[in-house]
């Protein structure tokens, strides 16, 4: 019995530390932050001594703000934030770096250099990438551009429009309009639509593809020459179906820029941190330019990862499975020596 019982407790004691990690999402409503929580949730399940808490703060940085305070007063052994607004989120983001709590900064920037990393793609070198791809399509004469804005107060869009912007300042024969969005499907057909007429312009700039695509139904509807001649140029070239890289293979799109969520790499990121391996400060995300050239074949092969995904996920869940019969088997083997020990 005494065997037995020091045997069980060295088991116990050599299980894995339990990690929880709480994660601030400024909302998870649109495609890209959806996609983000994915490859966070599938990533996490790598590291079985890991579990995540989850906030959406549903696009209000007053929420956002008590939900990262909530995560610092349970003590959560690291903080994920992707900030709704940068400046009113930032102050909660320092609290949490100063109560001792590493953290995670993704996507979004803060106006602070108080925190553990910061993990996300280059939105002003995005930006800039689509001014130099638009100036491929410029017209000898004047070219009229709209712009769909993402939320204003967001470092990812006002990077988005200073890169595009600087790619095109030397051209006097640009016309850039501005239209907001805020990064919505509905408000930017719905102030696209306020245009009225469409016949001036000739490309559509917008800071995710979601509101590119919203552009066109918008001018479709009015216009259907008018939406097949402009150019739509979006940000971010998801995999799937309705997504920026099947918009651009089919021809809806006249090009997407690769937008990486970065939700695996913040949880490996996490990882390392919580058992003690050294960080960099930063962990900048690559991008591609995706237009009719490359569509297809990108799209076959995230449609074959997506089934591999698929794929590993079954038989993890099917492991999961088999470990799970096998301690209870194991569990009942050690109560039925105990009890046979007792009589």
């Amino acid at each position: 019995i005494f065997i037995l019982s020091l045997t069980i407790s060295c088991k116990r004691g050599g299980e894995e530390k339990e990690f929880v990690v709480g994660i601030s999402h400024s909302s998870v409503n649109d495609s890209w932050r959806k996609a983000m929580m994915l490859d966070m949730q599938v990533k996490a399940s790598d590291y079985p001594g890991m579990t995540l808490e989850m906030k959406d703060a549903n696009e209000d940085n007053d929420t956002q703000i008590k939900q990262i305070r909530e995560l610092v007063k349970k003590k959560v052994d690291l903080i994920i934030i992707s900030a709704n607004e940068s400046g009113p989120v930032t102050t909660a983001a320092v609290e949490a770096y100063r109560a001792g709590i590493p953290t995670i900064i993704i996507d979004r920037k803060i106006y602070s250099e108080e925190y553990t990393t910061f993990i996300g793609a280059d939105n002003y070198e995005i930006g800039r990438a689509a001014g130099l791809f638009t100036n491929s399509l410029l017209k000898n004469g004047k070219t009229t551009i709209v712009e769909i804005w993402g939320r204003e107060g967001s470092s990812s869009a006002l990077d988005r429009h200073n890169g595009f912007s600087d790619a095109l300042i030397h051209n006097d024969n640009i016309i850039l309009k501005t239209v907001y969005g805020r990064w919505h499907r509905d408000e930017a057909k719905v102030n696209i639509a306020a245009l009225g007429s469409f016949e001036d312009i000739d490309i559509v700039y917008a800071h995710n593809d979601v509101m590119a695509l919203a552009a066109r139904e918008a001018i479709m509807e009015v216009n259907p020459q008018a939406a097949e001649r402009i150019k739509f140029i979006g940000i971010d070239a998801l995999p799937g179906k309705g997504k920026g890289i099947e918009a651009v293979r089919d021809g809806y799109l006249t090009a997407s820029f690769v937008y990486p969520t970065g939700g695996s790499t913040a949880i490996k990121v996490a990882w390392q941190i919580l058992n003690g391996v050294p960080v960099s400060k930063q962990y900048a995300l690559t991008s591609a330019l995706i237009d009719k050239d490359n569509a297809g074949t990108i799209y076959l092969q995230t449609e074959q990862l997506a089934d591999y995904q698929e794929q590993i996920e079954k038989q993890r869940n099917n492991l999961d499975k088999m470990f799970s019969e096998y301690r209870f088997l194991q569990n009942s083997v050690g109560l039925i020596l105990l009890l046979l020990g007792v009589v």
